[in-house]
């Protein structure tokens, strides 16, 4: 599955405060402390954001645009209805996020540690996870469009009224899954997942 890059412009101004306005564009933002600010219905459009602290802000309904994240914290952010467009983030924190209704669009999330978000009724296309952490994650009425987990760990996650046909998990953890047999139709696993999976379904298997 091929994804879009995100588009950043060649000249970047270097900033050491937040710019003013709900659009911030064209920067880079490097160790910005901004725990619990407001960002409701702001932009992010093409920036660069490093080492940046947005745990606990309030983004919903906010949008980024072309936008790169790297070491960012945004545990416990209010994201309900954020939109995420050509997006790379890598190292970042995301424990604790209420995603709902989010729309994630070409996004790369590489190195992340998001155990515990909910993404309950968000949209994913194009969306690949490597080498995440989503334990306990809760994946409700989620839309899946092409999207990929690759070497995540979804220990104890729950997928509901989220139907994961075609979805290749062989190299991620599953531990104490919670799924529903019409959602795992279709689920490419491991043999030994196959059986840990039917164990939590009710079935008893014997030789």
């Amino acid at each position: 599955m091929k994804i879009e890059r995100p588009e950043i412009p060649s000249s970047l101004s270097q900033e050491s405060a937040l710019p003013e306005g709900e659009s911030i564009e064209a920067c880079c933002l490097t160790g910005l402390d901004l725990r619990g600010r407001d960002f409701y219905s702001g932009e992010f459009r093409g920036c660069i954001l490093r080492k940046c602290c947005l745990a606990e802000c309030d983004l919903r309904r906010a949008a980024f645009m072309d936008v790169v994240l790297d070491h960012c914290d945004l545990s416990g952010a209010k994201m309900e209805d954020a939109v995420f467009c050509r997006c790379r983030l890598t190292d970042c924190r995301l424990t604790g996020a209420e995603g709902i209704h989010m729309l994630l669009r070409q996004v790369t999330l590489t190195d992340c540690r998001a155990d515990w978000i909910n993404l309950s009724e968000s949209k994913l296309d194009h969306v690949r996870w490597e080498r995440c952490a989503l334990q306990e994650a809760a994946f409700t009425q989620v839309q899946l469009r092409q999207a990929e987990l690759s070497a995540c760990d979804l220990t104890r996650a729950t997928f509901h009224l989220t139907p994961m046909k075609g979805m290749d998990m062989r190299d991620d953890c599953l531990d104490g899954l919670t799924i529903g047999l019409n959602d795992l139709r279709g689920m490419v696993v491991t043999s030994a997942q196959a059986a840990a999976l039917a164990v939590l379904l009710g079935l008893v298997i014997k030789d």
